[in-house]
């Protein structure tokens, strides 16, 4: 006898059982508990995300002889024959494969007919999969349904609905699951089932399962019985470091893992224009990304490193490549072209490219330096070649701190931290050896460098989902003595809503500290004036609109006399080829 399948085994029997959808199970308990259910129902939403399941519960409680609270009871005749598919009360009908008129008409014949139970439910399944003609039979009998007849129709497309019908129904709408709500319920699943599995078997499901509970249950269920066998996971991150350290051999290499592993190219393009986009929103509006929060913060980083121009970018190229795959003898050869233009913006001198090159630039001069260079990609000692899809990581012995030195990890690996400390032949007294204990929280002076410390040590961590995740995109960039935090957002609409937080956030900075600390927020600065006219003329003269006139075209500036305005210094170079 085969097994039932978890996502069938765990469905759930009740209201309180649903996942992620508490506004539609508020409004639907309400609704049976004080008898002002409705006649006709419209759940749309996600697959996988609890609307057959919710029309089931709905029947159940409609003709269950005991409901506690608008619960059914899940014990009584009527209850235990719709979870049987034996009610004669509930009818099911998937539109997808009964969309023609004969068979609404069949059932509208029905429709009169007495039941045992206190209702007669008809639960219409795929309903946007009827023709015109069934659907204005369906609409006939919507319009004026028996007093003991409840529809509720499902469908995972409600905008191919008429609006006759969507007009004659309460909609409801369901949600994909937010990633931390079904990766609790994915453990709680496993361990009720006896599944012995690592964290990174839950992270793969997630991935795969994309906020439906089916389909990530599904994936969990086929990880188990590979033996939790996560090895053709393509980490994406890896095509992310190599557009930002423009590598393109590790995206080459990355490629040809992954084609190696058996995955189609152009569903590899996909995967990673979406993770594109988790990036991207990650600096915009993080509470759109569907991810585990504790993996937020890693993304939100990732997406700085790369930058807003370079993620649209990508994902208007990879969204190029997926309109020429259709006509590509091979899809491989496409999706290679992409990453090398991606990750050689000297390779194409398109706007985009262009962009790129600039906001590279300007991260670099902003930042004092250059950005770290990456350790070689690992070699396979036995071919002499580089490993295809590893990730080139830093070794423990890169990260250690030399012998002697009074420095931490983080301050080593941060050369604007190591640029602050002082060195010993600037203060005799700093480099002699002391026996005090180091200073407390408290005791150590306030300033921008210490704010950071703590708060990236402990307040960031600390702090609601929420909030955690949309100051987890900006970064502090001023302290004003005695108390005043600066806090940049990316842009004003994120923050603007960092502003409604900052209250709580500077008393978990407080808390932390052992200070009162005031958070405000810090507008980016300002362009700095140009030298075309001396810095002391502030008089204006007034201006006589007989005297303008037209500029001649030659006067006009061009884009390089911008650019090269812009960057003091740079020289223009003629392409030779």
């Amino acid at each position: 006898m085969a097994t039932q399948s978890l996502y069938r085994r765990y469905r759930p029997r009740r209201f309180a059982e649903l996942k992620g959808q508490e506004h539609v199970v508020r409004a639907l308990r309400e609704a049976v508990r004080t008898g002002r259910e409705g006649q006709a129902y419209l759940f749309s939403g996600p697959r996988g995300t609890g609307k057959t399941t919710t029309a089931r519960i709905l029947a159940k409680v409609l003709n269950c002889t005991a409901p506690v609270d608008g619960e059914p009871c899940c014990e009584c005749e009527s209850c235990l024959s719709v979870e049987k598919g034996t009610s004669y009360d509930v009818h099911e009908l998937d539109a997808a494969s009964n969309n023609s008129v004969e068979d609404v008409r069949s059932l509208i014949d029905k429709v009169s007919l007495a039941t045992p139970g206190r209702h007669k439910v008809y639960i219409l399944d795929e309903v946007h999969m009827l023709g015109p003609g069934a659907s204005a039979a369906l609409l006939k009998v919507l319009e004026e349904p028996p007093p003991h007849v409840v529809f509720v129709l499902a469908t995972t497309d409600p905008q191919r609905l008429k609006d006759t019908i969507r007009s004659r129904t309460q909609h409801l709408q369901f949600h994909l699951l937010p990633s931390d709500t079904l990766a609790e319920h994915l453990r709680w699943v496993a361990d009720d089932a006896g599944i012995d599995i690592d964290p990174s078997v839950i992270d793969a499901a997630l991935e795969q399962g994309g906020g439906s509970a089916r389909d990530s249950l599904s994936a969990l269920e086929l990880l188990a019985a590979t033996g939790g066998d996560v090895s053709d996971h393509i980490d994406l991150d890896e095509f992310v470091a190599a557009f930002t350290d423009s590598d393109t051999g590790q995206a080459l290499a990355a490629v040809a893992h992954a084609v190696s592993m058996g995955h189609d190219p152009r569903t590899l393009t996909e995967h990673l224009l979406r993770h594109l986009r988790n990036l991207f929103l990650s600096l915009m509006a993080p509470e759109l990304v569907q991810v585990r929060h504790d993996r937020l913060d890693e993304l939100a980083s990732l997406a700085r490193a790369l930058g807003a121009a370079g993620l649209v970018r990508s994902m208007e190229r990879l969204g190029q490549a997926l309109v020429e795959m259709r006509f590509a003898p091979d899809p491989r050869i496409m999706l290679e072209i992409s990453l090398v233009q991606l990750t050689r913006d000297d390779s194409g001198d398109d706007t985009g490219a262009l962009l790129a090159r600039l906001e590279r630039l300007e991260r670099t001069v902003r930042e004092g330096s250059p950005r770290a260079a990456e350790p070689a990609a690992p070699v396979d000692p036995d071919t002499g070649k580089a490993v295809l899809g590893g990730r080139a990581r830093r070794s423990a012995e890169s990260k250690a701190v030399p012998k002697g030195s009074t420095a931490t990890p983080e301050e080593s690996a941060s050369p604007v931290m190591a640029a602050e400390a002082p060195s010993p032949a600037d203060d005799s007294e700093t480099a002699a050896p002391t026996t005090e204990p180091a200073p407390s929280a408290s005791a150590s002076p306030l300033d921008l460098r210490r704010v950071i410390e703590v708060w990236d040590s402990s307040v960031r961590a600390g702090l609601k989902p929420l909030v955690r995740a949309l100051f987890s995109a900006g970064e502090f960039v001023a302290f004003d003595p005695p108390s005043v935090a600066r806090f940049r957002a990316p842009n004003p609409a994120h923050g603007a809503r960092c502003a409604a937080h900052l209250t709580e956030v500077a008393a978990a900075l407080a808390r932390a500290l052992g200070t009162e600390v005031t958070v405000v927020l810090d507008d980016a600065p300002e362009a700095p004036a140009t030298t075309d006219s001396p810095a002391d003329d502030t008089t204006e003269e007034p201006v006589d609109p007989t005297e303008l006139v037209d500029v001649p075209p030659a006067d006009v500036p061009t884009a390089v006399d911008s650019i090269t305005r812009a960057f003091p210094g740079a020289q223009v170079v003629e392409r030779t080829d």
